[in-house]
């Protein structure tokens, strides 16, 4: 998509089009951008898209999955920090794109720390759907392949005061139980679980998959069909598969998941209705999710220049 003039701004609509000298414009995405984050329009944009599925069916809040044993899913969350990217030009040469930190996400409804019963109208975000961004000032080259990482590097992760990209502990705050006490989660995943044949009414078991802390940081690298080409003052678009049931590879049936409830939170209305836990309870378990995010879950759908 050529871009004709670009505008940004630090809320609401952050990248707007204007159609030669009218009052015309079309928006092209929103994301919030910090004043000086400047758009240089001699460098190109590129687009990230997160197509989830659940095995290979398009991811959806709230819907029955069924998985190769038979066994049912329903999913109300995924969320994670897609941090760090880097572009590999097709002559080797490795690109890293500054301040790229971008939460993606498509959850139901999350209800602030703290919320009793009767403030559960107001305290609470609405469901949202996240599944992209744009990167601007993109060298201009032609690209063969993207290596980025699933959570906040250490320098990041061990100090909330610090800000990049979409890092920014006021912002962690509003979208409720999205930080470990002192560093970020870096990927979560929440639903039901029913084993094959179960009672549904019965024999639910409510879960929370998350991994974070610095040595659950993961690179993953994803390589194009094509190149991909960065042109000046132009759009170009990658988009992924994100496999949700590769998160569960050789992992424990979710009946023998041995995590804890985070300390502190018995009483945070996201998660008292669950009681099987992946995290820091359950290192190995959490070590061999992360794990899976950088070899199960992301592939390649399509990459236009």
């Amino acid at each position: 998509m050529k871009i004709s003039s670009l505008l940004l701004a630090t809320v609401g609509v952050v990248m707007v089009l204007f159609v030669g000298c009218t009052n015309q414009v079309e928006t092209i995405i929103e994301k919030q951008v910090p004043v000086n984050q400047a758009f240089d329009p001699t460098l190109g944009l590129m687009t990230f898209t997160f197509n989830h599925t659940v095995n290979g069916q398009p991811f959806q809040i709230n819907k029955s999955f069924t998985d190769a044993s038979g066994n049912t899913y329903q999913f109300n969350e995924i969320r994670y920090w897609v941090s760090n990217i880097q572009l590999t030009k097709s002559t080797g040469e490795t690109v890293k794109l500054p301040d790229t930190y971008y939460l993606v996400e498509n959850r139901d409804t999350l209800y602030y720390y703290g919320t009793t019963s009767a403030a559960t109208a107001t305290a609470k975000s609405a469901p949202k759907i996240r599944e992209n961004f744009t990167v601007i000032n993109v060298p201009l080259g032609d690209y063969t392949k993207v290596k980025y990482a699933i959570g906040v590097d250490p320098t990041y992760n061990n100090n909330f005061a610090l800000k990049a990209g979409e890092l920014d502990v006021n912002q962690m705050a509003q979208v409720a139980s999205w930080a470990w006490q002192t560093s970020y989660i870096f990927l979560r995943t929440k639903g039901t679980f029913v084993a094959k044949g179960a009672d549904p009414l019965s024999a639910a078991q409510r879960f929370v998959v998350e991994t974070g802390g610095n040595d659950q940081y993961r690179e993953v690298e994803v390589a194009f069909n094509t190149p991909v080409s960065s042109k000046a003052n132009t759009i170009s678009a990658v988009n992924l598969t994100s496999e949700l049931m590769g998160l569960f590879k050789n992992l424990p049936a979710v009946a023998d998941f041995k995590g804890t409830k985070p300390s502190g939170w018995a009483a945070d209305p996201n998660l008292t209705r669950y009681d099987k836990f992946v995290n820091a309870g359950s290192l190995t378990d959490m070590k061999q999710v992360a794990d899976n995010t950088r070899s199960a879950v992301f592939s390649l759908s399509t990459a236009t220049k």
